[in-house]
């Protein structure tokens, strides 16, 4: 149980947890603080040593683990990669300890003041940018997987020190003392900053360098072909252009720790991000705009949720899940933003940001979900849907991320049009940064977003929430578009018939992986773990069978599956691919109005001009 100032010592008393007054009033008052001492002596094993020191511990205490990490929605139970807890006092006598539930143990301390010692390992290999992970080479540990929490003190100093294995040298943390060279030890102002502070282990290069006079430093894990300068320059023009768009940086120092291999994918975290991408990035420019487009997007966070946060991202509580209806902006509106700022920074010409709008717009509108769920319930169902997705989803989901990208573009052309150029989606941003963090430090509603867009604009958003964001309308991308002098070039159907499934080569076997809603393959009942051996007594050996290109829509079929170890003929009616969005093109003769728009959003004039 947690004390509660309000709590009055007869209340106390009458609830059992103290056998008399007296027993209150002689506890003594020593300020409380943990202490971790973390050791790799076998890294080949993949297990961390935890040594957790509970400084001035009183009584009975109650230790816990994180079942999830901010960032990251879902619960990932990590508490079954921890063993072999033991507990002592400060005298070195054994402590009983009794586990109250799945990632929560109670020690039995006596009431006299001293100090706990908790020891504990932690199994860690699991390669992720959420998760922490130990080889021969390095570790990278991520904190709410590995550190355990003083139940009742998490606003209490945490001191960390790393004794490295002796074939290691290097520690990259955004931790104070920030990039000291051959210092083990570091603190965090309460637990919220540990967990928020991953830490790089090994023999990783570090590139250091400043901007607005701010220690940046690159964490690089992974054998590659990149260039040390190059990197330093386009990731002072990402800093740059998102310091340009959010006024400052706000923080003393930040650290990128990228890891290069097979892997993808990045977190944030208040002043530092892990991220994972392709070994050779560099090689590839499309490759490299991909890297790029990641770390705007991690580093983007540094404003929009790490600081400006939604409610229910905030304060954290570890044990349970933190919901909210406005992951559509946290994630959505920074996808958004991570490629357009690349056009900003120059990497990008018009054309190569219309290609990736294009995609996202693709992305959408060949998922069935999108006619079932919206934003909002995309947001708060993170927990269940998100991160758990099946043969079914793409019928019946939508990601926060790629429809809160297209809607934040379609707001910024709207917030243009309705302000005559004078305001963008920039300035809401701010808007909402300045009231919600810089002068509250509170979390804002989703009806806050409406009213600061309302106030900016000095127009009624509220019908434009209500269909794109709470509801499952079809995003008008053509309407907001043209404000801008642009079209979208729909591509040419394919005459040729469609099932309308997706199906891969599985060992020699055409295996059916999802079947979409009110498609073909739906209507007439094949399933998704169906092998499909002939098509009209034809046997096929690749998707899409070779037949298929001899047939129209219309026609009707007869499919043979494998199902279950028993051959099945399903007779179908083919039917014709849906539309797709080739490209995002200028009109030929776009007004001034529309050349006026183009360059607010865009930043450049129209070519001609």
């Amino acid at each position: 149980m947690q004390f509660h100032p309000h709590q009055t010592v007869s209340h106390l008393y009458k609830k059992g947890l103290f056998t008399s007054l007296f027993a209150l009033w002689y506890l003594p008052l020593s300020a409380a603080s943990i202490t971790y001492q973390i050791e790799i002596p076998k890294p080949h094993t993949h297990m961390i040593q935890v040594e957790m020191t509970l400084e001035g511990a009183r009584g009975d205490v109650v230790i816990g683990m994180p079942v999830w990490t901010p960032g990251s929605y879902l619960i990932r139970e990590f508490e079954r990669h921890i063993q072999d807890i033991t507990t002592r006092g400060a005298d070195g006598r054994t402590l009983p300890m009794e586990k109250l539930d799945k990632n929560h143990w109670k020690i039995d301390g006596g009431w006299r003041d001293k100090d706990i010692v908790v020891r504990y390992r932690v199994y860690a290999f699991e390669h992720s940018v959420r998760t922490s992970f130990v080889n021969a080479e390095h570790a990278l540990i991520n904190g709410a997987s590995v550190f355990m929490y003083w139940q009742g003190h998490l606003s209490e100093k945490h001191t960390v020190h790393v004794t490295l294995p002796p074939q290691w040298s290097t520690i990259s943390t955004s931790l104070e003392p920030f990039h000291v060279p051959g210092n083990t030890t570091f603190t965090a102002h309460d637990y919220d900053e540990l967990v928020d502070s991953p830490l790089e282990l090994g023999n990783q290069h570090e590139i250091s360098f400043l901007v607005d006079g701010k220690p940046h430093v690159i964490a690089l894990y992974g054998l590659s072909n990149y260039d040390d300068a190059k990197l330093v320059q386009d990731f002072t023009k990402i800093i740059q252009v998102e310091k340009a768009l959010w006024g400052e940086l706000p923080y003393d120092h930040y650290l990128f720790i990228l890891h290069l291999g097979t892997g993808g994918g990045g977190l944030e975290h208040k002043n530092a991000s892990v991220m994972f991408a392709n070994r050779w990035s560099f090689t590839d420019q499309k490759a490299y705009h991909r890297l790029l487009s990641l770390v705007a997007h991690e580093f983007f966070h540094t404003w929009n949720i790490k600081r400006l946060r939604p409610a229910g991202l905030g304060p954290f509580n570890y044990d349970e899940e933190a919901y909210t209806k406005n992951l559509w902006l946290v994630e959505g509106f920074t996808s958004y933003y991570d490629e357009f700022l690349l056009l900003r920074a120059g990497f990008y010409e018009p054309e190569d940001y219309f290609r990736a709008v294009t995609g996202h717009m693709n992305n959408l509108e060949g998922r069935p979900g999108r006619y079932h769920q919206s934003l909002t319930e995309s947001s708060w169902d993170a927990w269940i849907k998100y991160y758990r997705s099946d043969e079914h989803s793409k019928n019946s989901t939508i990601s926060y991320y790629n429809k809160g990208a297209l809607v934040g573009l379609l707001l910024n052309l709207k917030i243009l049009e309705t302000t005559d150029g004078e305001k963008s989606l920039d300035d809401l941003m701010r808007v909402l940064y300045e009231r919600h963090y810089k002068k509250a430090d509170a979390p804002y509603a989703y009806t806050d977003v409406i009213q600061a867009i309302n106030q900016l604009t000095g127009q009624d958003f509220n019908d434009f929430f209500t269909r794109y964001v709470a509801g499952t309308d079809p995003l008008p991308y053509a309407e907001y578009l043209d404000f801008a002098g642009l079209r979208l070039d729909t591509a040419a159907t394919d005459s040729s018939a469609w099932l309308g499934i997706t199906a891969r080569d599985q060992n020699g076997q055409i295996m059916v992986r999802q079947v979409l809603e009110n498609s073909p393959a739906w209507e007439f009942g094949m399933n998704m773990g169906d092998e499909i051996i002939a098509v009209n007594g034809f046997r096929t050996r690749q998707f899409p069978p070779e037949i298929l290109s001899e047939l129209k829509p219309g026609q009707e079929i007869i499919v043979t599956v494998n199902r279950d170890g028993v051959l099945q003929d399903i007779p179908l009616v083919l039917g014709m691919a849906p539309e797709s969005i080739h490209n995002i093109s200028r009109i030929e003769a776009p007004t001034e109005h529309q050349r006026l728009r183009y360059r607010a959003w865009l930043g450049q004039d129209w070519p001609s001009d």
